[in-house]
């Protein structure tokens, strides 16, 4: 019998202590695995197992303040994925070619994505419903699995341009990246939901699979207080007035002061929304392809930028009534007091001596009430130094001027005060009359609600409804006064005083047929010497009996001919937008037309009479006839310009047609700058009507030079015998 040696034994035990070990790596590594991280691996299994497709909800539906206009909204469109690992090696290169010529798509992109070794790769996402039917048809002739085409939704904006910044848009991912559609993404993305299927280990579907589908949860709808008829009107003629003036960029608001609504908000130049990534501007397109992707970026930030909450500038003289308040409610002025103030064209403060826009001229000796109404610098100047440093800067901070409104829209900026504890005496009167501080354009606005409402800072807002499609869920947004900041008698003499300004007094040019309207102008400076630019602004309220509208306008960098005061390039468009608003609001006039000095006299209706009838029936009432081909006393009318209803002066023409496609078109002179006179022999000479509102030189014309329109229409001029007002 053969007996191991020790060295044998020695061996041997080596070997059952290295079994035993491992045994116990082994079991460790087991309970590791089947215990400690079981759920880890439950996880693994289930994905490899598993292929999960999202099911994008549908983003809620933006309505304008009618709840009938659909500013935003999502329509079904399709998803194309490929589970790589399904298709042949062989077939690839083919199928690639073809997925890529139906989606008319880059080959090489989808060949990229069918040779990656992934359970999942996204082709195509907003593809139309014709491209995926004939991917499918396709699809379905080839027998190729591994390939899906799934609901997805895409966003899209049916008014293009209108309410850009203040819209905002959404990514590739449907996620709002801009204005409304990021303030309120999370009421108005939904919950998504997925398609859950089985796979084998190389990620191809199991035969017999059933694939799990989890329906997706619709966003909420929201109902802006914007409306879409007047947003129309404000972009319209700020638009024109942009083009007019050679302007950097504009602003424009339009609120209720009652509530806080905003009924309009517009910045151009805009941008279009179903295409937020292209520069929209002529010039941008022309040096876009020479911009770094970091220059590209700021200018597309720029572009969508909502200036009226986002940029601040020095107001100018709207911002006048800020001290005329502080001063009221001090008692330290009163409204009406006869020589309670002096102007000799300039004023000096410390070392500082600071003109008059009358200046070398002078208002000689003024009450509030006129120095409101002459914008005089050294009014207000004076008046401050009666208030105080201290005094002054509280009113400053109650009515909000060091932050935010809180309006429920991102990227709004604070407005800019002096410190109270190093505001110097020139600090106090260059603020007194709205420079050397900066705030926003709906700054603005909101302290002329306050004004308007009988004295109480409101909280302006955007959205007032937020829903669900199903009915289930409905939150109404009520309006929020922040706290009275002036009392109703305050508020009452400004607004008098505002409507003083609108009648006889720098603001005359924002006038409105028919509406007791207050106004002030504004033309502020930004940055001084060489960098110079000026800011032309106006504010009005209407109407002033019972005031449902505050509409400010700001004008940056303007450089046409018509200058940079706000009193001409400014007054006069925000009278367009008032008077059409108030029409459209169906608003009442205060006045009719045989109340005020205007002589016009109603357009008859000429359809269906002769031409020999008409003719008589136009010369009883001050117009002659006018037509473009020869016409039988015995023709039947069949169409007219202007229609029936409107109203001309006397000596204007009616044209008319037997046949609607007689009509001709003429391009619009430029009659700027031009004496009332002179312009209205221009456009009649052109075949076109007038209508004139104020005297003197024209500083606004609508249509705009160059517009092409039909004979016979009318052109609106607007003059004013002052052409140096501020």
């Amino acid at each position: 019998m053969a007996y191991m040696t020790l060295n044998n034994q020695k061996r041997i035990a080596k070997i059952l202590i290295c079994c035993v070990i491992l045994i116990v790596i082994l079991f460790g590594r087991l309970v590791y695995i089947q215990v400690i991280k079981a759920k880890h691996y439950e996880e693994k299994a289930y994905e490899q197992q598993t292929r999960e497709r999202a099911v994008a909800a549908k983003r809620g539906t933006i309505y304008d303040a009618t709840g009938e206009k659909i500013l935003a909204q999502s329509i079904s469109v399709n998803v194309v994925t490929v589970a790589p690992n399904t298709i042949d090696k062989d077939k690839k290169e083919s199928i690639a070619e073809n997925i890529a010529n139906i989606l008319e798509i880059d080959k090489d992109e989808v060949l990229k994505k069918l040779t990656k070794n992934t359970s999942s790769e996204t082709i195509a996402s907003k593809v139309d419903q014709e491209k995926s039917e004939k991917l499918l048809k396709y699809l379905s002739d080839e027998n190729i699995s591994g390939v899906r085409v799934d609901e997805d939704t895409t966003r899209v904006y049916p008014y293009q341009e209108l309410l850009a910044q203040v819209l905002g848009f959404v990514g590739t991912d449907n996620v709002g990246l801009e204005g409304v559609e990021a303030y309120y993404n999370d009421e108005l993305s939904g919950i998504p939901g997925k398609i859950v299927g089985s796979t084998d280990g190389k990620g191809r579907e199991t035969p017999f699979t059933n694939e799990q589908y989890i329906d997706s949860i619709d966003g909420k709808d929201i109902v802006l207080t914007i409306d879409a008829t007047i947003q129309s009107i404000v972009e319209k003629y700020l638009n024109k007035a942009m083009k007019e003036n050679i302007v950097q960029y504009g602003t424009a608001v339009v609120m209720n002061p009652n509530t806080g609504e905003v009924l309009a908000m517009a910045t151009s130049p805009t941008y279009n929304p179903n295409d937020p990534f292209t520069p929209y501007s002529d010039e941008l397109k022309a040096k876009w392809d020479t911009l770094t992707a970091e220059e590209k970026k700021n200018e597309l930030g720029e572009m969508w930028r909502n200036r009226v909450i986002a940029d601040t500038q020095e107001p100018g003289s709207t911002f006048k009534i800020v001290t005329a308040t502080a001063g009221l409610e001090e008692n330290v002025v009163e409204m009406d007091k006869a020589g309670d103030f002096s102007c000799t064209g300039a004023m000096k403060v410390g070392s500082w001596t600071i003109k008059c826009w009358r200046s070398p001229n002078s208002h000689g000796s003024e009450s509030l009430r006129q120095g409101i109404m002459n914008s005089c610098n050294p009014v207000f100047m004076q008046l401050s130094q009666r208030i105080g440093i201290e005094t002054y800067c509280k009113y400053l901070s109650a009515f909000n001027l060091d932050s935010k409104t809180g309006i429920d829209l991102p990227g709004e900026a604070t407005g800019i005060m002096h410190d109270p504890k190093s505001m110097t005496a020139v600090d106090l009167a260059t603020t007194s009359f709205g420079q050397t501080i900066q705030i926003s354009t709906l700054q603005t606005a909101v302290n002329y609600c306050a004004v308007a409402n009988g004295g109480y800072l409101v909280q302006p807002y955007v959205v007032k409804e937020i829903k669900s499609k199903n009915g289930g869920y409905n939150q109404k947004i009520e309006s929020k006064i922040v706290k009275q900041i002036m009392s109703k008698n305050t508020a009452s003499q400004i607004l008098s005083a505002l409507e003083d300004t609108a009648k006889s007094g720098t603001a005359k040019n924002g006038a409105v047929r028919g509406y007791r309207v207050g106004g002030k102008t504004a033309t502020g400076e930004q940055g001084r010497g060489n960098n110079k630019v000026y800011m032309a602004g106006y504010a009005s309220v209407a109407p002033i009996e019972s005031p449902q509208l505050v509409v400010v306008m700001n004008l940056y960098d303007p450089k046409g001919p018509s200058g940079h005061g706000g009193a001409n390039i400014c007054a006069p468009v925000v009278s367009s937008i008032l008077s059409e608003t108030l029409t459209y609001l169906d608003i009442k006039p205060d006045y009719t037309l045989e109340d005020t000095d205007i002589k016009e006299t109603v357009v008859p209706d000429l359809t269906n009479l002769t031409v020999k009838e008409a003719k008589e029936i136009l010369v009883e009432k001050g117009f002659s006839i006018a037509f473009d081909n020869a016409l039988n006393d015995t023709d039947i009318i069949k169409s007219q310009i202007p229609k029936s209803g409107a109203s001309l002066m006397s000596g204007s023409s009616v044209r008319v047609y037997v046949n609607d496609n007689e009509k001709q078109t003429v391009q619009v002179p430029d009659v700027r700058n031009k004496k009332e006179s002179s312009a209205i022999t221009n456009l009649r000479a052109a075949g076109l009507n007038v209508r004139v509102e104020g005297t003197g030189y024209v500083i606004m014309q609508d249509p705009s030079p160059g517009d092409v329109i039909q004979k016979g229409s009318i052109v609106t001029i607007k003059c004013t015998d002052e052409t140096d007002l501020p």
